[in-house]
């Protein structure tokens, strides 16, 4: 199935890119690789994410303390957000 991002989830996946970085070239590429390791699962295995609503689920990224949140429509999944799992849920919970 097809992962899309809307711009707020792409901004925060870029934003957590650039904290790694600052930091480590290889932690930062290491990231974007999970990262794609996450939306490739998802696109393969959809309804396994933890659901938070009846529209939206959330995957645990391994390695890194970032839940992907994302929505099943028809013929694609949305990433709609990216977020650091220690982040206050009130920051995010409007996604859900």
């Amino acid at each position: 199935m097809k992962v899309l991002f809307t711009d707020a989830a792409r901004a925060e996946s870029m934003e957590a890119h650039l904290w790694y970085q600052e930091r480590s070239d290889r932690a930062a590429e290491r990231f974007l690789h999970c990262l794609q390791q996450a939306t490739d699962w998802i696109s393969k295995h959809p309804t396994t994410g933890r659901p938070l609503s009846e529209r939206t689920r959330r995957y645990l990224m391994k390695v890194f303390p970032y839940i992907v949140i994302y929505r099943i429509v028809p013929d694609a999944i949305w990433i709609i957000g990216v977020v650091h799992e220690k982040r206050d849920p009130q920051r995010w919970q409007h996604l859900v």
